[in-house]
């Protein structure tokens, strides 16, 4: 037999057939040692070294098996690992006496403690202590039917904090035959949250539904009540809201009213749009107004299942409407029956009510709603009124105050207002109420007699009482300036024969001509006026801080007087139905003087100092001018 046609023989045999093939030729024979080789014929060696080769090759292709095993051995492993220990959910194998055999890593994270530190610990060591004789008794009973456990209970994790799981356990066997759970761990926590906050969410809407002030319903497509609040019951004097659950509007209302809400239930499914409407309705035989607000309720896909419904007791608000109404045409009475001017102005002052008396001033045609109140102010006036108007809106207090109003033909008449304000419901001012009166005849007639206490009815100039009153604001300023100031006494000369001659009127007409020029021979700031008769005292302020200087400057204005008034005078004469006629005349003056300086010396003592100074003047010769040393 060649060597191809044994490898074809033994081509197919398995590696333990090879062997024992080998081994039996061995064992035909003794077992040859080194000195005995010799003895085996050439076609033993050759077989046997064939079976040897052979039996080699199987061992390589054999070994070559293990290690590709091997490796998916390997890799199973790996995707073991990757499903058991790396799953998202919890798994871990307890012993029938509750010991952790293995767990993966989701669990020892959800327990917080390391997966090496888990095993062999007691499971029911991680259960929250209210639940730990359910999850005994339930495991005890799946070990003893081998029915699959599914639960919901609370765990502990390491650091104290509470957390929900979904344990489903199952029973196998272990190698040598105890049983052991399969235990199946999901943290439920979040949907237990849920639950919980959807809980509270309900009762919490429960809660604002009953304590809404407010009855709310609710009701299917037939007008069937489904549910209402505690204000429903409170309201309508339903006896409870499970009683009216499937009732509908004919079962507590009179007929009337409930074929009312009836139509009104079924104009809102119909037109799907939201309705409101006051009423008022007898409860208890007590009449009270109602605001109802309906709405249709869609569900998601668009479809209609009911209505909501709102209603609220207005009947407060009704009689506060009814006073209000009252209390407006109560004002609009008082307001269109005086003659003051009433304005309702709104936070920017644009007019938003006047009364008829404006009429006088705008004309009948005019519309003053939306105009601005502040523009037929006086200019010089306008921004001092626009000012109090805002402090009275931010401080809610109304003030006083004057100005002057133009109207339409550019007449100046002289105002008085006061403001008010009208707040809101929360306290807020809304609108200011302005009352004014028209004081130009007043102003004009205190103006009048103030002319007549302070001034010379002849000559309108200031009589002894403003000289008084002036000489003080004089000796107060020449304090603060340190300036001489001069008050000159004034005679006219021979001033008795004009009258003698011809008569007072004439002597008036003088006189009223004397006080013209003395006004024209001063300035502004000082002051001429009649003392009496014939007699007039010019002050002069504000000369000079040295005495000397200022008697020049005294001496210059006396000398001008006395020049101006001794001018020749062209007296008209009226006569009642008859031509005017003229008289001329001369008329000469006596002039003393006298200087002052801030209080050193009494107003009358000054007057009389310089009066002396005049008389001293008319007894030298007259025409003249003293100082009074």
């Amino acid at each position: 037999m060649n060597t191809e046609h044994r490898r074809d023989e033994t081509r197919g045999k398995k590696p333990d057939e090879l062997r024992q093939r080998a081994e039996a030729t061995l064992c035909g024979q003794a077992a040859p040692s080194p000195e005995n080789f010799e003895a085996l014929s050439p076609e033993t060696l050759r077989q046997m070294l064939h079976d040897l080769h052979v039996h080699q090759t199987e061992l390589e292709m054999q070994n070559d098996k293990l290690r590709r095993a091997q490796v998916e051995l390997e890799a199973s492993r790996a995707r073991y690992f990757d499903l058991y220990h790396l799953a998202p959910v919890g798994y871990c194998t307890v012993s029938d006496h509750g010991l952790i055999m293995e767990a993966n890593l989701a669990v020892a994270s959800l327990l917080g403690v390391d997966k090496g530190n888990m095993v062999n610990q007691p499971f029911s060591r991680f259960v929250f202590k209210q639940d730990a004789d359910s999850y005994v008794l339930q495991c005890k009973q799946l070990l003893e039917t081998g029915e699959a456990l599914a639960c919901e209970l609370r765990m502990v994790k390491r650091d104290g904090a509470t957390f929900w799981v979904h344990l489903a356990a199952t029973v196998a066997l272990q190698t040598e035959g105890a049983p052991l759970l399969r235990v199946v761990l999901t943290d439920i926590s979040q949907r237990n949250g849920i639950k919980d906050v959807l809980r509270k969410k309900e009762r919490y809407q429960r809660a604002l539904l009953d304590n809404f002030p407010f009855a709310v319903w609710l009701k299917d497509t037939e007008s069937r009540f489904l549910s209402a609040n505690t204000g429903f019951v409170r309201t309508f004097g339903v006896n409870n809201v499970d009683e009216l659950v499937g009732k509908n509007d004919f079962d507590i209302a009179p007929y009337d009213k409930a074929e009312s809400y009836r139509a009104d239930d079924r104009a809102v499914l119909d037109s799907r749009q939201k309705k409101s409407v006051e009423e008022e309705v007898l409860t208890e035989g007590t009449s009270k107004w109602f605001e109802t607000y309906k709405a249709p309720v869609i569900d998601d896909n668009g479809e209609l299942v009911g209505t909501v419904g709102f209603a609220r007791d207005i009947t407060e608000r009704k009689r506060a409407e009814n006073a209000l109404r009252e209390q407006k045409e109560f004002f609009h009475l008082i307001a269109e029956n005086i003659g003051d001017f009433i304005a309702v102005l709104d936070l920017e002052g644009r007019r938003l009510y006047n009364s008829p008396s404006y009429l006088q001033f705008f004309g009948p045609t005019k519309d003053l709603r939306g105009t601005d109140s502040f523009a037929e102010i006086h200019p010089e006036d306008r921004e001092r009124v626009n000012q109090i108007f805002r402090e009275t809106v931010q401080t809610g207090i109304g003030r006083h105050t004057t100005y002057r109003f133009i109207r339409p033909d550019g007449c100046i008449r002289e105002m008085e207002s006061r403001g008010n304000v009208i707040r809101d419901s929360e306290g807020r001012v809304a609108r200011v109420v302005v009352v004014s009166h028209d004081i130009t005849e007043r102003k004009q007639m205190e103006e009048e007699v103030r002319q007549l206490a302070f001034h010379d009815a002849l000559t309108q100039l200031p009589n002894r009482r403003l000289l008084n009153d002036r000489m003080g604001q004089t000796m107060a300023a020449s304090a603060r300036s340190a300036c001489y100031c001069a008050l000159m006494f004034l005679d006219l000369d021979n001033f008795k024969l004009l009258n003698d001659t011809h008569g007072h009127v004439v002597g008036d007409l003088l006189l009223i001509e004397a006080a013209d020029r003395l006004r024209t021979c001063v300035r502004e700031m000082d002051t001429v006026a009649r003392f009496g008769g014939d007699e007039f005292v010019v002050m002069i302020s504000e000369l000079d801080k040295d005495k000397t200087e200022s008697a020049l400057q005294a001496r210059s204005v006396a000398e001008k007087i006395l020049a101006t008034l001794s001018a020749p005078y062209r007296l008209t004469i009226k006569h009642e139905g008859k031509a005017d006629s003229t008289v001329e005349h001369r008329c000469t003056l006596s002039i003393g003087v006298v200087l002052f300086f801030n209080h050193e010396a009494s107003q009358i003592d000054i007057l009389k100092w310089a009066d002396m100074a005049m008389y001293q003047a008319k007894a030298t010769g007259r025409n003249l001018i003293r100082f009074y040393e």
